[in-house]
């Protein structure tokens, strides 16, 4: 299967693809003057320690306090006092060095950390961790004894996380990326201590670099683009990231290569609260403040002979399915998926591994926690952009957000109640009426004669009105 990125610009936003095959499995929108601060470092004045929330509010110079909870503290970054309980506290005024995890949403601040992490292309460089990690991607053994070896011996007081694209890369292009990494830290230290007033002290990389130091590794077979600027910048970060095996693999085409790979056609997908699997089932995403529900549906999938094996097809496309809707969609944070339900546990067993393959296509990390006894399936995706349909979309001026507007049903009965009150109105002639032209079906000639009749007034009716929610009524002399 061959993967392929399409890279373009829309205005001022570089639109990305991802596509496996002729199947879009990931698009993110990014605006060149895009405000996200995840990533960025800053020096921070802690504003506000709150105990019963473990955690305490930063001035960080923007906006809005930054959230840092406890957990996240780390020792190091200056002198921690302690509890009778042991919890490491902060006190109001103190400087302090944080790290943004997540950005501002809504009313909430960004939430920080203390655990420091300067990424790169092959190592993320912690510097005040001890740890040496490995990515749980690279699988082979000997690898991840070569890669952690090496940097057991070259790491000395500080730590390391070697990400997957380090897999099989030669150790003098890891030990060059980690000096050079070290020696960004030192300066960000150096502007830590030197200034006293909020600020920010590093910045993430260009867009563009990041999106590819992201989503770039030796799983993609061709990046293509249709801008001749986005083409130049490319070649030289492609170029800084692997000079051998780039080579070939990045094109320029002068097409709207969207359509041509069908990009836009697959983006309805995201509008669609349901998406019909080929077998004849389905499955329906739903999305809360707290957590997304997708559930199975076997719909025409249907054989009595053969329940078993229909509940297990439909389970594995679905699962499938899921995978590729929680990449494309970008979803995050708890994810509950109700299969159909399965007598034999082995399938069970067969629908989590399907769940796992395909998530090992996900940069996100992704934790399966396997059924429940109710029959659900509980996972965790660590959010590290907000989803998509934040980007795309914006809640409805009528319903508010909430998919729900009053039936025509109970509209007429409104009105009906207003039409036998005006029957006593004996100073009323006429009745004007203006709705939705939703209700141009139920609002009939008989049924603007029986409302007459009740109300012994003249009815002129109007369908201009531009929320369903209601309706407008004038009475006139």
């Amino acid at each position: 299967m061959i993967k392929r990125i399409l890279i373009g610009m829309i205005e001022d936003e570089i639109m990305m693809a991802v596509m496996e095959g002729d199947r879009l499995v990931e698009l993110h929108l990014e605006e060149m003057d895009n405000e996200s601060i995840t990533g960025n470092i800053f020096l921070g004045k802690v504003e506000n320690p709150v105990s019963s929330l473990d955690a305490s509010f930063v001035n960080i110079g923007k906006s809005k306090n930054a959230f840092l909870r406890n957990k996240d503290l780390v020792k190091g970054i200056r002198k921690l006092k302690k509890t009778d309980k042991g919890e490491v506290l902060l006190e109001k005024g103190d400087k302090i060095i944080v790290q943004v995890k997540k950005d501002p949403i809504g009313s909430k601040g960004p939430q920080v950390t203390t655990n420091i992490g300067i990424a790169g292309r092959y190592i993320v460089y912690m510097p005040y961790s001890a740890n040496i990690g490995v990515s749980k991607k690279i699988e082979n053994p000997a690898e991840r004894k070569r890669l952690h070896d090496f940097m057991s011996e070259l790491v000395t007081d500080d730590g390391v996380i070697v990400r997957t694209v380090a897999k099989n890369i030669d150790l003098q292009i890891i030990k060059e990326e980690f000096e050079t990494l070290k020696v960004k830290w030192n300066e960000v230290f150096k502007n830590f201590q030197r200034f006293k007033k909020p600020r920010e002290l590093y910045t993430e990389s260009d867009i563009l670099e990041h999106i590819m130091r992201e989503k770039y590794d030796s799983t993609v077979d061709e990046v293509i683009t249709n801008s001749r600027d986005l083409h130049s910048r490319l070649e030289k970060i492609l170029g800084n990231f692997e000079k051998k095996t780039v080579k070939g693999k990045l094109r320029y085409w002068n097409e709207d290569i969207f359509e041509v790979y069908k990009v836009n056609s697959q983006l309805e997908d995201l509008y669609k609260r349901t998406i019909e699997l080929e077998c004849g089932g389905s499955l329906v995403v739903d999305r809360t403040e707290a957590f997304t529900i997708i559930d199975i549906n076997s719909g025409s999938n249907v054989n009595k002979s053969k329940s078993r094996d229909m509940a297990l097809e439909t389970n594995v496309q679905a699962a499938k399915e899921v995978v590729r809707q929680v990449r494309l969609r970008n979803l995050s944070g708890i994810i509950i998926v109700d299969f159909i339900d399965m007598e034999e546990e082995n399938d069970n067993l067969t629908v989590l591994k399907v769940l796992e393959e395909e998530f090992k296509k996900d940069k996100a990390k992704t934790a399966i926690m396997g059924f429940t006894k109710l029959g659900l399936v509980e996972m965790t995706r660590k959010r590290s952009s907000p989803p998509l349909e934040e980007l795309l979309f914006e809640d409805c001026p009528v319903c508010k957000g909430d998919g729900l507007v009053l039936a025509p049903k109970r509209i007429l009965k409104m009105i009906s109640s207003e039409m036998s009150t005006a029957a006593n109105m004996t100073d009323i002639t006429e009745v004007e009426i203006n709705v939705h032209w939703s209700l141009s079906g139920f609002m009939s000639k008989e049924w603007r004669e029986d409302m007459e009749s009740v109300s012994n007034k003249k009815i002129n009716i109007e369908f201009s009105r531009k929320d369903p929610n209601g309706y407008d009524i004038k009475f006139k002399k």
